[in-house]
């Protein structure tokens, strides 16, 4: 089972309690902040994303529709959001 981001974080918080400082040297972290950044709002966008196709379903829009909106098949639509749509 794969661990959430949260369990992640704070395995290698408390990891980062046992290092000794002095074994430590300044590593550039900029392109794994920006990673971890870019995560965040695609998780994000993917919850707005999932609530839009649950009110386009809502307002009895197509699958057909909802896929050409997203730029994919009805079926890979239907794949993806069909269990949020239903919630």
């Amino acid at each position: 089972m794969s661990k959430s981001r949260a369990e992640r974080a704070a395995a290698l918080e408390a990891w980062a309690e046992t290092v000794d400082p002095e074994d430590l040297h300044q590593a550039d972290t900029d392109a794994l902040r920006q990673i971890a950044e870019l995560a965040q709002q695609r998780e994000h966008l993917d919850a707005e994303l999932a609530e839009s196709v649950r009110a386009a379903r809502a307002a009895h829009k197509s699958w057909s529709e909802i896929g050409a909106m997203l730029g994919v098949s009805k079926q890979a639509a239907q794949r993806k959001y069909r269990a949020d749509a239903s919630a």
